[in-house]
């Protein structure tokens, strides 16, 4: 069957764009392989498994990477800015020494008078065990004008050292870590680390198989700006007109998302600390001598509801002072003690500067309890001593 696939060329090949939100502009598109064959449909993966254990993925290769760049043309000539996205083999590649001659689709490229900086390489690193070869496949295209994208990075057994290894100019971010990721506090936490690292290295950011409104605004969030997925087209055999306008309708739909939901956080952030400017006043203003805190503390906490703890820090040595009043049933981890040092951490340094005295820190996970919180600090005084009240708040249960 694979045989004969190759031999007649039975394989179609499907275009899925790639997306500039920012820029508002239709970036690249990533070529993905189509077969049916006595009428039915053959995954990729099962296509070119099929290949391999038949000795041919070279030759399915190369049918296929040609036929992709033939396809590009025509979408080329008509903006020159465009980029292709070319998947390779991991087979290929482990074997790059033996094969290169054969397998180089370079004279393609220039049979169609396309430069090569207009294709991108796309590696899964995870699934190539020779990293020699990997580093000279890689250093070879480079060389050449190509540029090279990581492929689902964040998932399986993609590893942060093959970095070094590849030197990426983009990393896809894989589409498992934007599944449902509206109420997924450490996805949200991987992807922002991973997009701040490549943003800190150069390297441009992807996120890949993005199919809501919740996916994409996430992402931008975390400064990440190209995107593919169903939200905003399927893989394509022929793109038309209407598809473009739907695409650049789409951008325009989630770009007004995007502004509407940071004004939203903007403005609950503002409503937040008018809240607990509240209610620290109420707490501050109890406080007689620094010897009483402790038990107004652990009075006030009872409260409220939303409040997980409460403790002071002394502004001049960056001391706490006191146990942590804490509301913890889970005890995961132990609550800071009287005399643990703060000097390092944010809502302690960042409120000291602060025009105001305030400072409300960003979500993050609390390691006493696991609840998702946010921390309001505030600098007061008790007669000429100045020091600090943290208020972790909680913003979602665990």
């Amino acid at each position: 069957m694979i045989r004969e696939i190759i031999k007649n060329k039975l394989v179609e090949i499907y275009f899925q764009p790639i997306v500039s939100i920012r820029s508002k502009r239709l970036y690249a598109f990533e070529a993905l392989t189509r077969c049916t064959y006595n009428n039915e449909d053959i995954p990729p993966n099962v296509l070119f498994d099929l290949a391999n254990k038949a000795n041919l993925s070279l030759e399915l290769d190369v049918l296929t990477r040609n036929k992709s760049i033939e396809k590009f043309k025509e979408y080329y000539l008509k903006n020159n800015d465009l980029l292709l996205f070319l998947n390779f083999e991991s087979s290929l590649i482990n074997n790059f020494d033996k094969k290169i001659k054969a397998s180089c689709f370079t004279k393609t490229i220039k049979k169609f008078g396309i430069p090569y900086k207009n294709f991108m390489i796309e590696i899964k690193e995870d699934e190539i065990e020779n990293t020699q070869a990997l580093e000279e496949f890689c250093a070879y295209y480079r060389e050449l004008g190509f540029t090279i994208a990581l492929d689902d990075f964040g998932t399986g057994n993609s590893t942060f050292n093959r970095i070094n290894v590849i030197k990426p100019d983009l990393i896809k971010i894989d589409k498992s870590l934007f599944q449902n990721i509206k109420d997924n506090q450490i996805n949200k936490e991987i992807i922002k680390s991973i997009a701040k690292m490549s943003h800190n290295l150069g390297i441009r950011v992807l996120a890949e198989g993005v199919e809501d409104s919740d996916a994409v605004c996430v992402a931008m969030k975390s400064y990440i700006n190209l995107f593919q997925g169903y939200y905003f087209c399927k893989p394509s055999k022929d793109l038309n007109q209407n598809q473009i306008e739907t695409i650049f309708s789409t951008i325009t739909h989630i770009g007004d998302l995007f502004r509407k939901s940071t004004l939203t956080s903007i403005s609950n952030k503002r409503v937040l600390i008018n809240n607990y400017c509240t209610v620290s006043s109420i707490i501050i203003e109890q406080f007689i001598s620094i010897e009483n805190t402790y038990q107004i503390m652990i009075n006030e906490l009872n409260k409220y509801i939303d409040l997980e703890a409460i403790y002071l820090i002394d502004a001049k040595t960056s001391k706490q002072i006191n146990d942590t009043v804490i509301n913890n049933t889970n005890d995961r981890f132990q609550a800071t003690k009287n005399g643990d040092e703060h000097y390092l951490k944010e809502y302690y340094y960042i409120t000291l500067e602060s025009r105001h005295g305030i400072h409300l820190s960003n979500k993050y996970i609390s390691y006493a309890t696991g609840n998702i919180c946010k921390t309001f600090a505030r600098k007061f005084k008790i007669g000429n001593e100045s020091y600090i009240i943290c208020l972790d708040i909680i913003i979602k249960r665990n």
